[in-house]
Order: structure tokens, then sequence, then C-alpha cells
């Protein structure tokens, strides 16, 4: 529950008066983003189809982090296209250059910046973003001003998520807890929490008219990654949690917090139920 993974999910990219990334810069979340993409890849993949990501398409993805969305919007547009990613983590590109090269794609670059300093590129035909609008103070002002890099008729697709969606039946109390610490320390960190369900305002108010699409993961049983994925997102909001007084390390105890899940969840014989991640995708207007 961030980034992803900024698949993302991802590290943000921010204005100079926005608030730090609440989940840190460590290798630690940039391990949590790339399991956080592997977790939930087959949703955003759904989305860019509804959306009509396609072949030789030139894509902008923004707050790329360590690289998960734009590799995968890069299996959209083929060697004809290109995608370039940017993100203001100096680390996390050099591990999404590393990704890109090891999985032979020539025509995936990446560069550091932040909204308000884009480099001179573009017109794109398609505008990307997982997990980043959330963390904006204005997401809306934002998209307005990423939209100029967007060809006229060019797509426009995020993917976020309503944190306070994710539930387990029956319930399974550990998991409630650890649900209510993530979206305690991110709403009291200014993370906008809801932000699936503000994306078609959001959209609105930038000067489109948004499709909507939302699904989730459902998972039972003891073989699951949702475990590891939550942990790591906890361990990596630990610090600000601490700060605000959320949780503790002591009281959290991450480094058994996965098995205790895994465990509570298969001797209950139910499912837990991830966030909603909602995907909105627009036509920038001729």
């Amino acid at each position: 529950m961030d980034a992803g993974a900024r698949g993302s999910t991802l590290l943000v990219m921010t204005s100079a008066k926005d608030a730090a990334y609440a989940l840190g810069d460590g290798e630690p979340e940039r391990r949590r983003l790339m399991l956080q993409a592997r977790f939930i890849a087959e949703l955003t993949r759904e989305v860019f189809a509804r959306a009509g990501l396609a072949p030789g398409m030139r894509v902008l993805d923004v707050g790329c982090g360590v690289g998960d969305v734009s590799l995968l919007a890069r299996e959209f547009v083929g060697a004809g296209g290109s995608v370039l990613g940017v993100d203001r983590s100096a680390h996390s590109l050099t591990l999404a250059r590393t990704r890109a090269h090891e999985a032979g794609c020539a025509n995936l670059q990446f560069v550091e910046a932040g909204l308000d300093s884009l480099p001179e590129c573009g017109p794109f035909d398609a505008l990307v973003g997982r997990l980043i609008l959330l963390y904006l103070p204005d997401p809306a002002q934002s998209l307005r001003r990423v939209l100029e890099r967007v060809r006229p008729g060019g797509l426009v697709v995020f993917h976020e998520m309503d944190m306070t969606a994710a539930r387990s039946v029956p319930a399974c109390p550990l998991y409630t807890r650890v649900g209510e610490w993530l979206t305690s320390t991110f709403a009291r960190a200014g993370v906008d929490v809801l932000m699936g369900s503000h994306l078609y305002a959001t959209f609105r108010a930038a000067g489109l008219a948004p499709q909507l699409w939302a699904s989730h993961c459902v998972a039972g049983g003891d073989d699951n990654g949702i475990y590891e994925w939550l942990a790591a997102t906890l361990g990596s909001l630990m610090p600000i949690a601490e700060q605000l007084g959320v949780t503790a390390r002591d009281e959290v105890q991450l480094e058994t917090l996965a098995s205790r899940l895994r465990a509570e969840v298969a001797a209950g014989g139910g499912v837990i139920h991830s966030p909603v991640y909602v995907g909105a995708w627009a036509r920038k207007p001729e």
C-alpha cells in the first residue's frame, strides 16, 4: 500500500512544496516496490489494455521508481514504441536502468526530474502513472502541468487505490490492525487514502473526461506474497509511523509480521481482500 509500487505505486515526483515521500528512499523500499509490482501487475495490465495503450506509442511514465510500470508499458508499445520513465530518486533510476538493460529494452529510458522540472521532451502519445497522485497536495494541478507534454488526443492513464476497502472474511484481527496502522500513518502524513475514488474528480478538474475501472486481489491459504508485501510496506513506513505516534516497532514486531499474518488467515480458513485499485483513463482534448 503505497507506491508501488510508487507498480507502483512508486517513488513520487513532487514539486518543491510537496511533503516528503512517506515510504522513504532506501534499499528496503526499492525491494518493496518490486514486491508490490509483482502483486498488482495484472491489475495495471488490465487498466492499460482497457485504456487502449498500443504498439508504436510514445509513453511518459511519471514517478517511475524502479521501473515496473515503465517495463509494463513497454510490453504494450513494443519495439516500435518508446517509454520514458521519470523520477526524483537517482538510486531507484539506477536500478530501473539495470532492469531495462537486462530485459533488452533499448527503447526504455529514464531521467531524473520532478514534475516542476521535466526535461524538454515529447509530445507523448500517452501519459501513465501508478500510485502517484495520492501523494500530491494538488493532484489536479499537477496533472494539468504534465498534460502539456501529451499531444492532443493522447491517452492519460492513472492507477490509484482506496486503502480503506481492504478487509478479511472471516475477520482476521491482525490483518485489520495492520490495515489501520497503514491507513492511519498515510492519512496523518497527508496522503490521500481514498485517491482511487477521487480520480474522477481529479481528471475532471484537469479538463479530462475519464472512464473508470476498479479491481482488487483476493488471497486465501498460506502461500501468497501479500503478507510479505504488507510487512515490507509497514517496514518502510515505520519511521514516520513512530514519529506520528501511530505505532511502534515493539508493537508491530516486523520480523515475524508476515508469518503471523499468514498463520492467522490460514487458521481461519478464509480470505483477505486487498485495497481496491481504480484505473482512470481519458483522451486529452483535441
